[in-house]
């Protein structure tokens, strides 16, 4: 079972994105923490702001369910390979455009070569 997210790094999630998802940029009480980089299991730097944002949860699951979505995901960044970067994996979010996530909690727009989709 993989361990809850760190209530700090929930407080710089919600102060970098609001209370938005990362995917339709609205508000919501169904938000939930999404890990760029998935998988079960224990990964040592998992919980960091480059690798977490907002999404609704029924969206969530959709993506884990379906793979027209979860296509989507990979492509807009939002999910990631588990060997990728998240802070030099750009991720088109909703909230900010086309960006790269830091650790510190901070976005900064994406280098245009570094995207495949623009």
């Amino acid at each position: 079972m993989s361990s809850p997210t760190p209530r700090g790094l929930l407080a710089v999630l919600e102060q970098r994105d609001g209370r938005r998802c990362a995917w339709t940029g609205q508000e919501s009480d169904r938000l939930v923490p999404q890990h760029r980089q998935g998988g079960a299991g224990g990964r040592k730097n998992k919980h960091r702001p480059s690798n977490v944002v907002w999404l609704d949860s029924i969206l969530n699951g959709r993506i884990e369910a379906e793979a027209d979505l979860q296509a989507e995901a990979l492509r807009r960044g939002i999910k990631i390979s588990g060997f990728a970067d998240p802070t030099a994996t750009p991720i088109e979010h909703a909230v900010h455009g086309l960006v790269l996530l830091d650790d510190e909690g901070r976005w900064a727009p994406a280098p245009k070569e570094t995207s495949p989709w623009r």
